[in-house]
């Protein structure tokens, strides 16, 4: 696909615009809070890719090519506070256990919230470029322009943070349970 991108193909560009767009965008918003500005650079992405694609080599992954692209994009017109939590959304079997279901997820949506304020803006964006993006190790070292053993140093520094409070919010909720 890249190769008919490069090639001149317009139908390789919509191609390559319907399977990254929504990822690249999902990305973008946690690095920027502005969905607008983050469409905005995604599009420039693509317009840049277009006019300059005969200047474009063999990409080993587009993906990654991708991600950086819109990354430095974001750089240059915005420095913007990142991540975003979504909201969750409740189930309504009945009254009681919707209220029961609320209160839950408040509790939940705090102590997450809780914990991914215990992690750097590094380590927070290392954690969704590893699982929710599905880069390596190299490939995410290669983005943000760290070392290798760095980015599994932070990377396990956050997942032992996160560990961590997850098991004292399990305590905390049985004690509350039990208590």
């Amino acid at each position: 696909m890249w190769q008919a991108f490069r090639a001149g193909q317009r139908e390789a560009l919509g191609v390559l615009f319907d399977r990254y767009a929504q990822q690249l965008f999902a990305y973008g918003h946690q690095l920027v809070s502005d969905p607008e500005m983050v469409k905005d650079a995604i599009q420039t992405v693509f317009v840049h890719l277009w006019m300059w694609r005969a200047n474009l080599g063999e990409v080993v992954t587009v993906k990654f090519y991708l991600y950086r692209s819109l990354k430095r994009e974001l750089l240059k017109t915005a420095a913007a506070p990142r991540l975003r939590l979504e909201k969750m959304e409740a189930y309504e079997p009945s009254i009681e256990q919707q209220l029961v279901k609320v209160e839950d997820e408040h509790h939940v949506a705090a102590k997450l919230n809780s914990s991914l304020e215990q992690l750097s803006s590094r380590e927070k964006e290392i954690i969704n470029l590893k699982y929710f993006s599905n880069f390596k190790i190299r490939e995410i070292a290669d983005l943000l322009h760290l070392s290798e053993q760095t980015v599994s140093n932070l990377l396990h520094r956050a997942l032992k943070k996160l560990r961590k409070s997850v098991v004292l919010g399990l305590v905390f909720w049985l004690w509350r349970i039990w208590g």
